[in-house]
């Protein structure tokens, strides 16, 4: 049996991004405290942005609006236009939440989910 496994430099480049998924995950699902959510989102989020723009700078890849061959190794725009969106929706969401953990900070020192829940 013949397993061969075909390691490209973009498959390669896409490997510490998978990790970095999985260990914002790993941390959103065990987390006490609401910073703690907060940074793991923020992990999950840059995992996210740096597979589509890794995805997105294959080279080779011919843009849809210039079809000449001197252009082939331009990257395309439209993928880098919502990657700039997603950032900055990303970054006003962090904000947004962080704001929140701060009123909720006034009240509940430790933030702890399980105060929280306790609340009545």
């Amino acid at each position: 049996m013949n397993i061969s496994l075909d390691l490209s430099t973009n498959t390669i480049l896409l490997i510490p991004c998978v990790i970095l998924f999985i260990i914002g995950c790993f941390g959103l699902l065990n987390s006490k405290t609401i910073f703690n959510a907060l940074f793991s989102l923020d992990v999950i989020d840059t995992a996210t942005i740096s597979t589509f723009v890794i995805i997105a700078a294959f080279p080779g890849s011919q843009t849809p609006i210039i079809g000449y061959e001197r252009y082939s190794s331009y990257a395309d725009p439209y993928p880098q236009a919502i990657i700039l969106t997603a950032i900055v929706i990303g970054f006003a969401t962090q904000a947004l939440l962080s704001a929140i953990a701060l009123r909720l900070s006034r009240k509940f020192p430790l933030l702890r989910f399980k105060d929280l829940e306790n609340d009545k």
